[in-house]
């Protein structure tokens, strides 16, 4: 038995950390906000979200650029950038960027930006993979209403109440 538990601990560790290496930045707290960015604070991969929400994926450029609750956000042109900024809600994936089913399950992955859905009260939903498609829309409004539950204890978990 200790045997056992000698070979296990080790593997268990390597396991975590390349759980970690592969999505380093899944629990990022930003400027106070639980965020889906890369290294550089980056949202949605750099895609623009208005562009996004426009219904055409467009890689959007440093050169105009928002911060909004604590992620960096690109766009294709100062016209998309104005439209952002001035209505954010509008454009804001929802659950800090994270996996929507993901999120309902009780645990934070990362997006494919393909999976994007509005079709849900007019809300900026991504999923992590086809799996997690599927598994949101055998039941969104109860798995977006377990979300929402979810989404507060993450927040209590990553965010340091003062």
């Amino acid at each position: 038995m200790k045997k056992l538990i000698f070979l296990l601990v080790p593997a268990l560790s390597l396991f975590a950390a390349c759980a970690g290496a592969q999505q380093p930045n899944l629990g990022k707290v930003v400027d106070g906000y639980l965020v889906n960015v890369d290294e550089q604070g980056v949202i949605l991969q750099g895609y623009d979200a208005v562009s996004l929400r426009e219904g055409h994926a467009a890689q959007g450029i440093q050169q105009f650029q928002t911060r909004y609750k604590g992620a960096i956000y690109y766009f294709v042109s100062a016209e998309n950038k104005a439209k952002f900024d001035a209505n954010p809600t509008t454009y804001e994936p929802e659950y800090g960027g994270y996996c929507a089913y993901g999120v309902s399950v009780g645990h934070l992955a990362p997006i494919e930006l393909w999976t994007y859905d509005t079709t849900y009260q007019n809300r900026n939903i991504y999923q992590h993979n086809q799996k997690a498609v599927s598994g949101w829309k055998k039941d969104i409004p109860g798995n977006d209403a377990l979300a929402k539950k979810e989404w507060a204890k993450f927040q209590e978990k990553y965010i340091k109440k003062g």
